[in-house]
């Protein structure tokens, strides 16, 4: 028993130490040895782990394989984890047992891979039920990988409840599973809103999951045997889009063919489908002297009876997409005013020749057909005998080349490529061999990639080469171009047996590798073995450039044939030739071999010459490590390429005894290291054009890969890098933060961390067990430096952890604190704990972000912050940005401004009064006016609009005025957006707020000491439209409670009640303008409404529905010829009301009698 270990193994390359170490695991289960025996033995080495690993699998010895499960090296996780067994035992293998006794004790990363074990190999449903059922409410994304492993019965039932969070990969998953899904899915696209907007979002994706091709033959039988009544009431789809045509029409008798042909020629809304190619097989079910008739009917006559425009029963369609655009009781929400700098202006000189291209417009210019496309058109349904007599007629009456060209041409392609059409059109040609050369080529050219014409039997073949004469194809000089003439001819001669010298020459000289042509399997064969005879017949001694590119073509003949690999093999040693003659000339043939997986073995070396990446050090080790020149290795994993873990693990696993690879290659990188202080650098850093940022991803593999190839030298070298001193000041701590790498690992707990450093016991608290988390949490958020490393852990836990982690990181690390609290807000969104932000919040005051810009930036874009705390994050993001400049604080406001209601009145009143004392220069005077306003109109009573205006207002318009009669055309800029704001649907919707209506008239009153009412009518109009819609609200609101308090009712019922009442308004307000005025203040008050009406925020159903609406309103409520005024309004706004709401409205007042003059004078029908 003792002879087991320490195990040894033999043999030169990494697969024949692999295949040792299996004989030794079953030597040993077949001589009967006993676990427990063979568990006592010692372990000198990682192999004897594995040895004991090995046979627990084989001897299923449950416990052992467990706690190799919970060990620290994940590759004896890995190994442990080929118990695939192990799901059979229910009693380990159930998510209660692992998720509360189990994973609890494993490493995270275990944990992770052990979950990837779990759906790979559980296939029981009722195991697969259950997983599903438990991971369900907390980790649906790894619960759904059970789900298609479940009873189809349970499937059918779970499926309605999860199909808003159904990906489109889980989709088709399920949908292969169990076809049924995809009813209830596309089902539920037309009721449930939550499944439609995911499958608007991603539509393509979500079709592409579940489209399927054209059914089997066998599919199409069935179909057609047992639903054939089915099959004729949808025919056209059927047809169109599901079955398989050709077995379709093998099932179908000739009658039942030509009625299903009428049938989709009448259908016009398949026409881009229906072409004769498409329903082909069904037409040749017709008899030959039949067949011309019935094709000329429908595709020349078109005589297939009355057509069908659309299509006869309801069809799959997709849904329509929800509306999208802004709401009518949405608020707009205002940007802040930037200050106008001045630009020069670059003066553009007019050209003397016309206007630029990119400003001339664009003429579409449709090429109409060709001599020849009318040519085929004619002869296009009329079989090769009556088009050989009808066109040789015509071919001696042609008066130019290039129309004796274009009959030739048809001819070739009614052929069919049959031998017996060939050989006549060949005869025909033949009394024309006195053709220009290039008509001649031309119609050899057509005629080879038709017809296979290297399969004529031998007299016809006679008549081909006359025709041909003097284009090369006996391999002299060619009058015209005609290349696959001289293909034909190859191909003919190869098949017959040997190429003439000539004609050889010639194609090698512009070699093909003729698989572009319609050749039979034997034929293909017969020419790849000729092709490849003709290129090894050319001299070895040739110059290494063209006896690549010779062996390249060998490969493309190898490649397009796909010949076998044994028969490549001279190929392959013809390139291990050439590359010891030229490696530069070889290079491209090399790389094209390895990535077609070829001759590998053979040209190892070879490779490793150009390539030194993981995967060639890999193959290798499998196959040869002698040709693995270590210096070469070192240097290509200290050059920072990609990482080299499999590579070294496999190295020191299993090449690891004494004088082997490992011991060399450890030896090779600390010679490199010793080359001390020169390349110390370079050794432990990334070159700098690489360095972005200094973060370990950027170090390069040589310190990482040292750790695992020190083995138990690994303590001694990190002190003796220790004793060296600054020579070594990098090299140290990166080996330090690569310990975990080390085998035996390191026990960072006797080290103690500060000689551990930060990075290795990063690597520790991301990598460690649930037991440890919540005490090394601890630890970890004592310690400034490793604050960051304890708030990243504490976010995989909950709870009190969480927020004791972050209290502790605000003291210690405010900055770090406030930049991963929004990592934390971004990761868990509408999941996070808000008690975080109160701990955060008071950093805002407390940190100093002037010299945190990057950190500024991150907070300003925080566009993924949970809606519980926006509205005062972005108040208290405000006031901290302005503690640095009121430049950065005015780009937020938007931000404020959108979540006024909800921020707090002592912080917005602070933001605000911070806004009137600006000092930089780049801010203008009250740069987002609409801020004010609407917190002025969010007053709750009249008391509340007094203390408000006292703190606020007063000072609000004072600076007005100030900026009014200094600087009036800054000012006409903040006035427009007042007015604009006016209409603020957040407080007219609320009936808390009463005081919209008085600051209003406030406003009204303010404008009236600067703007005469009869000089600017219009922009009071705009201020009393608004009012009008205030109250229209407001009105609406007390006659429909019920449907201003459901959110849907309100955005479709509530916005038609508001627009009548609205419009009703409008009329009464217009009667008593008239009464004061004069008749014709109505033109003016239109001119005014549509103006308001154009700029009416809301686009879209909700913006048709409220003018359609307000339009009603108008005509109820008006009398004569007040109506004239929605008349005006209909003909200007009409384009944004829907087709059958603009019919109804149109309808309505042409039955108007008072209006009715008015309508044929709008021109509105």
């Amino acid at each position: 028993m003792s002879s087991l270990t320490p195990v040894t193994l033999s043999g030169d390359n990494l697969g024949q130490r692999h295949r040792h170490l299996n004989s030794l695991v079953r030597e040993a289960h077949e001589s009967g040895a006993k676990f427990p025996d063979v568990e006592a033995l010692p372990e000198l080495s990682p192999l004897d782990r594995l040895f004991k690993i090995d046979l627990a699998v084989k001897l299923q010895h449950v416990h052992y394989i467990i706690r190799n499960l919970k060990h620290d090296d994940m590759l004896f996780v890995s190994r442990a984890l080929r118990a695939t067994w192990l799901v059979h035992h229910q009693d380990i293998i159930n998510p209660k047992y692992l998720e509360d006794v189990l994973f609890p004790e494993m490493l995270a990363p275990a944990v992770t891979r052990m979950k990837h074990w779990l759906y790979i190999n559980l296939r029981e449903p009722a195991m697969c039920q259950q997983f599903y059922q438990h991971y369900k409410p907390d980790s649906f994304d790894f619960a759904i990988k059970f789900l298609s492993h479940c009873s189809q019965d349970f499937i059918l039932e779970e499926v309605p409840k999860i199909l808003p969070k159904l990906s489109t990969h889980y989709l088709k998953v399920l949908c292969e599973k169990c076809p049924r899904v995809a009813k209830i899915y596309f089902d539920a696209l037309a009721t449930d809103e939550d499944v439609k907007a995911r499958y608007l979002a991603q539509e393509m994706s979500y079709y592409n999951s579940v489209k399927f091709s054209r059914l089997s033959p066998s599919a199409t039988e069935y179909i057609v045997r047992c639903h054939k009544a089915r099959l004729w009431s949808k025919l056209e789809l059927y047809v169109a889009y599901f079955l398989h045509i050709p077995s379709l029409a093998a099932r179908l008798s000739v009658e039942e063919c030509q009625q299903v042909v009428l049938q989709l020629a009448r259908a016009t809304y398949l026409q881009r489908w229906f072409q004769y190619k498409a329903v082909e097989p069904l037409i040749k079910r017709l008899s030959p002297d039949k067949r011309a008739a019935f094709k000329k009917r429908v595709f020349v006559e078109k005589d297939v009876g009355e057509y069908v425009q659309d299509w006869p029963y309801s069809t799959p369609e997709p849904p329509l997409p929800a509306d999208s655009d802004t709401h009518i009781f949405d608020d707009e929400i205002f940007s802040a005013i930037q200050k106008i700098k001045k630009v020069l202006k670059r003066v553009i000189k007019k050209k003397k020749r016309g206007p630029r291209p990119d400003m001339a417009d664009i003429i579409e210019y449709t090429q109409g057909k060709t001599e020849l496309d009318r040519l085929f058109d004619e002869f296009r349904f009329i079989g090769f005998d009556r088009a050989l007599h009808e066109l040789g007629q015509r071919l001696q009456a042609a008066g130019s080349v290039e129309r004796r060209r274009d009959i030739f041409l048809v001819l070739v392609s009614k052929t069919g490529g049959r031998s017996e059409a060939v050989s006549a059109l060949l005869r025909l040609a033949a009394r024309h061999s006195n053709e220009p050369p290039h008509i001649r080529a031309s119609i050899l050219r057509s005629l080879v990639k038709r017809a296979n014409v290297w399969r004529l039997p031998a007299d016809v073949w006679q008549h081909l080469l006359e025709f041909g004469h003097g284009l090369g194809l006996d391999g002299g000089t060619s009058e015209a171009a005609c290349r696959e003439g001289l293909h034909a001819v190859v191909i003919h001669q190869l098949l017959a047996g040997e190429c003439e010298q000539a004609v050889r020459i010639a194609f090698l000289n512009d070699f093909s590798t003729l698989a572009e042509y319609s050749l039979t399997p034997d034929e293909q064969r017969r020419i790849a073995f000729g092709l490849q005879n003709m290129l090894t017949a050319t001299p070895s001694d040739e110059e290494p450039s063209v006896a690549a590119e010779r062996l390249g073509q060998m490969l493309d003949i190898i490649f397009n044939y796909r010949i076998c690999v044994d028969a490549a093999l001279p190929t392959v040693m013809a390139v291990k030739s050439l590359a010891a003659r030229d490696a530069e000339a070889s290079r491209c043939l090399l790389i094209r071999l390895y990535d077609a997986q070829i001759g590998r073995r053979e040209l190892l070396r070879e490779n490793l010459k150009f390539r030194c990446d993981q995967a060639a050090f890999l193959n290798a080790l499998r196959h040869d490590p002698a040709a693995l020149d270590l210096e070469e290795v070192a240097s290509a994993v200290a050059s920072g390429g990609s990482r080299f873990d499999v590579f070294i693990s496999k190295l020191v696993v299993y090449f690891n005894q004494q004088d082997d690879l490992t011991s060399r290659l450890a030896t090779v990188f600390q010679a490199m290291v010793a080359q001390r202080p020169n390349n110390h650098r370079k050794i432990t850093i990334k070159p700098k054009v690489y360095r972005i940022r200094r973060t370990d991803d950027l170090r390069t593999n040589m310190t990482r890969a040292l750790a695992s190839l020190l083995c138990q030298q690994f303590e001694k070298v990190l002190s003796g890098s220790d004793a060296e001193g600054s020579a070594y000041v990098t090299y140290g701590p990166a080996l330090r933060a690569c310990a975990h790498r080390a085998r035996p690992a390191i026990n960072l707990a006797e080290w103690g961390w500060r000689k551990a450093g930060v990075k290795a016991v990063a690597t520790l608290a991301m990598r460690c067990r649930e037991v440890e988390r919540a005490s090394l949490t601890r630890a970890l958020a004592a310690e400034r430096r490793t604050a960051r490393v304890a708030l990243a852990l504490s976010m995989r836990s909950a709870g009190g952890s969480l927020l004791d982690t972050f209290a502790s990181a605000v003291k210690l690390r405010p900055a770090v604190a406030l930049r991963v609290a929004l990592l934390y807000f971004r990761r868990f969104g509408a999941g996070a704990d808000h008690r975080v932000w109160d701990i955060v919040k008071p950093l805002f005051s407390s940190v100093n972000l002037a010299p945190r810009e990057r950190l500024c930036e991150l907070l300003k874009k925080a566009d993924w912050l949970p809606s519980t705390i926006e509205p005062e994050y972005w108040a208290t993001l405000c006031l901290a940005l302005n503690k640095i400049s009121n430049s950065k604080s005015v780009l937020v406001l938007r931000n404020v401004s959108a979540y006024l209601p909800e921020i707090g009145q002592d912080t917005l009143e602070t933001v605000l009064l911070c806004m009137f004392d600006t000092t930089d220069d780049d801010v203008p005077v009250i740069p987002l006016p609409a801020l004010y306003v609407r917190y002025l109109m969010l007053s709750r009573n009249d008391l509340d609009l007094e203390e408000r205006w006292s703190k606020i207002g007063n000072q609000f318009f004072e600076i007005l005025e100030k900026l009014r009669s200094e600087h009036e055309k800054y000012f006409e800029r903040r006035l427009n957006q007042i007015m604009s704001c006016l209409k603020y649907n957040s407080a007219f919707l609320n009936s808390d707020y009463t005081c919209c209506l008085l600051v209003m008239e406030k406003i009204l009153a303010w404008m009236s000491t600067f703007m005469p009412k009869e000089e600017y009518f219009d922009k009071y109009v705009q201020v009393h439209l608004t009012m009008l819609y205030y109250r229209a609200v407001r009105q609406s609101m007390k006659q429909m409670p019920e449907v201003f308090a459901d959110v849907k009712r309100r955005k479709s019922e509530g916005v038609e009640a508001v627009g009548f009442v609205f419009g009703r308004y409008i009329v009464k307000e217009v009667a008593q303008l008239v009464e004061t005025f004069f008749d014709s203040v109505m033109e003016l008050y239109y001119d005014a409404l549509t103006n308001y009406l154009y700029s009416l925020y809301g686009k879209g159903n909700s913006r048709s529905r409220f003018i359609g609406a307000m339009l009603r309103g108008m005509l109820e409520e008006g009398v004569g010829q007040q109506k004239r005024l929605a008349v005006y309004v209909l003909r200007d706004r009409r384009h944004d009301l829907d087709e059958a709401m603009r019919t109804d409205i149109i309808k309505q007042v042409e039955q108007d009698k008072d209006v009715k003059i008015f309508v044929y004078a709008a021109e509105i029908v």
